[in-house]
């Protein structure tokens, strides 16, 4: 069995709306829960509901957060 170790190795707090320069994502965390809706390299949109504040959140190749959709707040994006 192998195991892989998932987290960050850089952060950056996330800017709605920014199209994210850092590549590739690795996670995002938020300091209040919410949802979080993400956008993906294709144009392809998911809000992620409920995310819960304090965790770090593995999705991977995001490449913005969006506004409309977002209600968590305090968003650091993981690299």
């Amino acid at each position: 069995m192998t195991h892989q170790i998932v987290g960050a190795r850089a952060g950056q707090t996330a800017t709605l709306d920014a199209t994210i320069t850092k590549q590739p994502t690795r996670s995002f965390q938020c300091a209040v829960g919410g949802d979080v809706a993400l956008q993906y390299p294709d144009g392809s949109t998911q809000v992620w509901p409920a995310c819960v504040a304090g965790v770090q959140h593995p999705h991977f190749g995001f490449v913005k957060i969006l506004s409309t959709g977002t209600t968590a707040t305090g968003i650091v994006i993981g690299f």
